[in-house]
């Protein structure tokens, strides 16, 4: 229970102040800990770095993981529907979790800088989402990696910009709207519901 807390306070002060302007000090303290108390749960800030990516990984996979799988098994329509489930997917955890959507965007601004600890996973990461959406992709659009660029800047500008505005619109409607616009009846129309006629 205790290193819980310990991640909790950490995605928090990360997403507040980055990694660089969090301290391990600062962390004990948001915990009501030492400083050797908190060394006594990681051997270092990076290593609780390193922890916690290692953990949102394996939460990402477990959600996500899933829908790549039966899209790749799909026809070309599946595998366009699968996409854009996919990606709804992504943006309504951001939306639900909004603290650990905080801590990743920081933290990928941060990363851009090759001697940051997370710049290798960040870009690696990132390629690897880009592969699996223009594969995708691929059976239905004649520039695949471009519009798997293009879709991935749409939902990480969007969720900057709806963390900036203090979450006052619709991040999950919007996303859709203007994903919808770039690729015109990706989702599968809302099927109505049968009447009954007595």
């Amino acid at each position: 229970m205790r290193r819980a807390e310990i991640v909790g306070a950490a995605i928090r002060l990360v997403g507040a102040r980055g990694y660089y302007g969090m301290t391990v000090q600062m962390l004990a303290e948001s915990c009501n800990l030492t400083k050797a108390g908190w060394l006594h749960y990681f051997a270092s800030k990076d290593d609780m770095l390193a922890e916690l990516l290692d953990e949102l990984e394996r939460r990402d996979t477990a959600l996500l993981a899933p829908i790549v799988t039966a899209g790749m098994a799909g026809d070309a329509a599946a595998k366009r529907a699968a996409l854009m489930t996919l990606l709804d997917t992504i943006i309504t955890r951001f939306i639900d979790c909004p603290d650990i959507g905080r801590f990743a965007l920081v933290l990928q601004g941060e990363a851009i800088d090759p001697d940051h600890p997370a710049h290798a996973r960040f870009r690696d990461r990132e390629a690897v989402a880009l592969q699996v959406y223009a594969t995708l992709l691929t059976p239905t659009s004649p520039r695949p990696a471009l519009t798997a660029r293009m879709l991935h800047a749409l939902m990480t500008g969007l969720a900057q910009q709806w963390l900036r505005a203090a979450r006052t619109f619709d991040l999950l409607a919007t996303w859709r709207e203007a994903s919808e616009a770039m690729l015109p009846g990706a989702r599968p129309p809302p099927t109505e519901p049968h009447l009954r006629h007595d």
